[in-house]
């Protein structure tokens, strides 16, 4: 055998061997000095010597190589929950002291090799271990590291897990392995943690608990009430918005990420979902702005309905798809799920396309207005539409007045509803009457 038992037994013999020789050379003393050969036996005495020395020098290695392999023992059988890496390193160093400290001529021993390597590779493996314990490991990770030591450990770790189990890995062999297999673990469990808070955030509910009812706090649509219609017009707060710009960066930069592979269904999922958003929004805030300018026009206009038939029945249609669209939206709120809806981004392109028809239709009816009264010319775009959309209502035409005739502040109407013109007041404040009305 060669452990600390077999090795105390052979020492014990060879010490029973050197203090025979001792004894030997002792007897043969006297006899010498009376030959005067006293010199011949020093040779002997000082390999005696030599031997002696070297057995106490052996004899205090095997000593420290059974005090170690006692605690390395003691250390394995620690249960992983209670494994204390920074303890034992301590020790662990301590320990490596006193080896370097033994007499130089120990080195060469293949004992002193063997204890100083077993040391120095437990000492390799105790950091090993401690960022093994990091939480963000999971059950990929431990596999990995298997797939790259060649060797196997009980998944999920039974009861009786303990440090022997991790050593027998040889961690002293994959230091760089192993950091790369912890950071891989941190870096995604920091997108893991990225993803439940968008789950969060924009659901309002855990990551993956997709059968759970959406959150209260989530990120939905405001409704704003178009002037005093039964219409509401959609958008997105500012904080939200904000979100929504940061989130998209996020998943960008997770999309970049050479940890990505693990959840690139569900971040493409995001990055997806999220731009839907952003251009759902962006084509509602078209859609919606140009409706607004054109609705009064085309439906409370009999004039441009008269003049722009085929544009005011397709602005029917359109009108009619934009408040379905609209009250789907309502009916939803949450701003991830009703942008994503299948459909509304083509839908609302193609509401702008033909808003956008609708539009060079009208701009080419104001045209023809504008030459027929050049007066026209001279007023913006929203004032003129807003004369035109009103020219049955005379007392809302003339609060525009001063900007046809820049001489005419006011006009002054009779009539219920007020349509007859009795005078006109100057920027001076001078009152023309008019005696003839029309009335």
């Amino acid at each position: 055998g060669t452990g600390p038992d077999a090795a105390y037994g052979r020492l014990d013999a060879l010490a029973k061997e050197v203090a025979r020789l001792e004894h030997e050379v002792a007897a043969a003393r006297p006899q010498a000095e009376v030959w005067e050969m006293a010199d011949a036996l020093r040779a002997g005495d000082e390999g005696i010597a030599a031997l002696r020395a070297d057995l106490g020098l052996l004899k205090g290695l095997w000593d420290l190589a059974s005090i170690i392999g006692s605690a390395r023992a003691d250390w394995e059988g620690t249960l992983w929950a209670a494994i204390d890496t920074g303890a034992m390193e301590e020790e662990s160093k301590t320990l490596a002291k006193t080896v370097r400290a033994l007499d130089k001529r120990a080195r060469d021993w293949d004992l002193y090799k063997g204890v100083e390597t077993s040391v120095r590779n437990f000492q390799l493996a105790l950091p090993c271990v401690g960022d093994l314990k990091s939480p963000s490991m999971r059950d990929r990770h431990w596999r990995k590291l298997m797939e790259v030591t060649g060797k196997d450990i009980p998944l999920p770790f039974p009861e009786d897990f303990a440090l022997r189990h991790l050593l027998a890995l040889e961690l002293h062999r994959f230091v760089d392995d192993v950091g790369e297999v912890v950071d891989c673990a941190v870096k995604e469990d920091k997108m893991e943690q990225q993803l439940a808070r968008l789950s969060q955030l924009w659901y309002g509910r855990g990551r993956g608990d997709d059968s759970a009812p959406l959150g209260e706090k989530a990120i939905c649509f405001e409704f704003d009430q178009h002037r005093d219609t039964d219409v509401y017009l959609i958008r997105l707060a500012e904080e939200s918005f904000d979100a929504l710009e940061e989130n998209q960066l996020l998943v960008q930069g997770m999309m970049a990420s050479k940890y990505l592979a693990t959840f690139y269904e569900e971040v493409a999922r995001w990055q997806r979902e999220l731009s839907n958003v952003s251009d759902v929004l962006t084509m509602m805030s078209e859609v919606q702005r140009r409706w607004a300018y054109l609705e009064t026009l085309f439906i409370g206009s009999d004039e441009v309905r008269r003049e722009l038939p085929e544009d005011a029945e397709r602005f029917v249609g359109i009108d009619a798809e934009f408040k379905s669209v609209l009250k789907g939206i309502g009916e939803v709120r949450n701003a991830v799920v009703a942008s994503n809806k299948p459909g509304l981004l083509d839908s609302l392109n193609s509401m702008s396309d033909r808003l956008e028809l609708c539009e060079k239709s009208l701009a080419d009816f104001l045209e023809s207005k504008k030459r027929i009264f050049p007066r026209f010319y001279f007023v913006a775009t929203a004032m003129l539409l807003d004369i035109l959309s009103n020219g049955n209502r005379p007392a809302v035409v003339s609060q525009n007045i001063n900007a046809l005739l820049q001489g005419v502040k006011a006009l002054e109407l009779s009539g219920d509803p007020a349509s007859v013109v009795q005078s006109m007041t100057s920027n001076e404040g001078e009152v023309v009457p008019f005696k003839r009305t029309g009335a």
